[in-house]
């Protein structure tokens, strides 16, 4: 009887012993797996608004930020925008300006069929990158969602050929190498730090000329160039 103390307290020894060697190990396994890049999403990857400050990409060099940016009450759009800049002067792009989410239980999920897609909290479609293009064909193509330093948030397949990107998409900014073209087009803020379509337009008209157009709710009308003069005369050919 005098030795059971003594097999007892060996055993607890071994015991803790082997405890700890598994916490090494699963900590040495954890710290070993690979981690996502931070400016990167694989298919069934998603982002919560409700983590809106940490569920967020960062482009390589930490000049962008893509995610859930607040735009009112519990109102969140996704967008992308300047670490590094004030609030009001930062986003440059956003996939819901006119159509807010909630804050508390909305996602944004890169599906395995490879479309990105943004659900309300009631899981009702609010946006996908299917809906923005109009065009199914590329669906299920992307493997990777990526935001690069440019500031453009690309969707690639696996030959990393670009699918789908938000520089064809623009809202009320252009960045340093993203293209206007015939078929995109600006339009303006509501007003400073409201994000809902304004009611100032820039785009190329039908006689391809760069033009600056007021789109306001009972008339429109273009402002510049000079609208009482024809192509010839406002240098535009």
């Amino acid at each position: 009887m005098a030795r059971t103390p003594l097999l007892l307290k060996g055993s607890r020894r071994l015991g803790r012993a082997l405890f700890f060697a598994l916490v090494v190990a699963l900590i040495g396994s954890v710290a070993a797996s690979p981690r996502r890049p931070s400016n990167m999403l694989y298919r069934g990857d998603s982002l919560s608004a409700e983590r809106a400050s940490n569920d967020v990409l960062v482009s390589e060099k930490g000049t962008f930020k893509a995610g859930f940016y607040s735009v009112g009450v519990n109102a969140v759009s996704f967008a992308i925008w300047f670490a590094e800049l004030p609030d009001q002067t930062a986003v440059v792009w956003m996939a819901n300006r006119d159509r807010p989410v909630n804050s508390r239980a909305s996602r944004l999920s890169f599906w395995k069929r490879g479309d990105l897609a943004l659900l309300d909290a009631d899981g009702s479609f609010v946006w996908t990158t299917t809906m923005s293009s109009g065009n199914s064909s590329n669906a299920g193509a992307a493997v990777r969602v990526e935001l690069r330093e440019t500031g453009n948030l690309v969707l690639v397949d696996d030959r990393e050929r670009v699918v789908w990107q938000s520089f064809d998409y623009p809202t009320d900014t252009l960045l340093p190498g993203q293209p206007l073209t015939m078929s995109t087009r600006l339009a303006s803020r509501k007003a400073e730090g409201v994000y809902t379509t304004g009611y100032y337009r820039a785009y190329f008209n039908d006689d391809n000329v760069f033009s600056f157009v007021y789109v306001g709710p009972k008339r429109s009308s273009m402002y510049w160039p000079n609208p009482d003069n024809d192509v010839f005369e406002n240098g535009r050919t």
